[in-house]
């Protein structure tokens, strides 16, 4: 465990991120969890600025166009090029690489699907070095705990409105953790908070009786991003294996409320 703990560490030093963390630490007299919460930010940044660079840790993939029906010729299929995140720093605290594969197959799916691009069995296999049966062995774990993944074949039968904060909060839902749900989906874990924050206050407004329209203009919210929640929200709310996670999304609305009055009522008295 030591040893392993002390490779972790020689790779995570090895990284264009720690590289930032260390100059601002060093240089501009910012504590370590400052410097890497702005190092964060300016990398996503620089990332969304320069959409045609890739990143660290990540490659380009030409993928058949998620529209492309089956069936028809591959050679005629129109195609797409897809950034893929191959590396990422928090798959270094990864136990296995069993857990990583499957982490890969769910997170490098959701990418190409949302560049437009989808992925197939045998795209994955060579991407990830790894047998086609395999991976069908992996999408079957996944099937069985009711966690979509967008490869083609799948992607018409979930529907194109299934969108990454629909898929944090059902693995949220399923007893996943934020900092492990951010892995899966290469988001910011404090995007994932962010999700659960919203879903909470589109639960707290739809046992109140509010309609989708008038949630979407209170929360600032798209009508379809609470369209989707609701639909989560009534597949879960009547389970009994879910009150647990659901009373926790409860707690954390208390707190997000009581967050809000605390912060009104500190810019009245200034």
């Amino acid at each position: 465990m030591a040893k392993r703990h002390f490779l972790l560490n020689r790779l995570k030093t090895k990284t264009w991120l720690y590289y930032f963390i260390t100059r601002l630490n060093t240089h501009y007299d910012l504590s370590l969890a400052e410097a890497e919460i702005l190092s964060k930010e300016i990398l996503e940044e620089v990332a969304n600025a320069n959409k045609e660079t890739l990143s660290e840790g990540q490659i380009w993939y030409t993928a058949i166009h998620k529209d492309e029906p089956a069936g028809k010729s591959l050679a005629q299929c129109r195609k797409v090029r897809v950034k893929l995140t191959l590396h990422h720093i928090d798959d270094l605290d990864v136990g296995d690489i069993c857990s990583l594969k499957a982490i890969l197959v769910h997170r490098l799916s959701w990418e190409a699907i949302e560049q437009d691009g989808a992925l197939t069995i045998e795209d994955l296999s060579r991407i990830l070095f790894t047998s086609e049966k395999t991976i069908r062995r992996i999408l079957a774990v996944y099937r069985n705990k009711e966690v979509f993944i967008p490869i083609r074949g799948y992607y018409k039968d979930i529907g194109a409105g299934t969108t990454h904060k629909t898929q944090a909060i059902r693995l949220y839902l399923k007893g996943f953790q934020p900092s492990k749900i951010a892995t899966y989906l290469a988001h910011h874990i404090q995007s994932i908070e962010r999700y659960l924050d919203d879903f909470c206050l589109v639960m707290m407004a739809l046992e109140e009786g509010y309609g989708p329209v008038r949630i979407a203009r209170n929360t600032k919210l798209s009508e379809r991003t609470v369209k989707e929640y609701q639909a989560l929200y009534e597949a879960y709310k009547d389970e009994p294996d879910y009150q647990v996670i659901l009373g926790r999304l409860r707690e954390r609305l208390s707190y997000l409320l009581k967050k809000k009055k605390d912060a009104t009522e500190a810019g009245e008295e200034r």
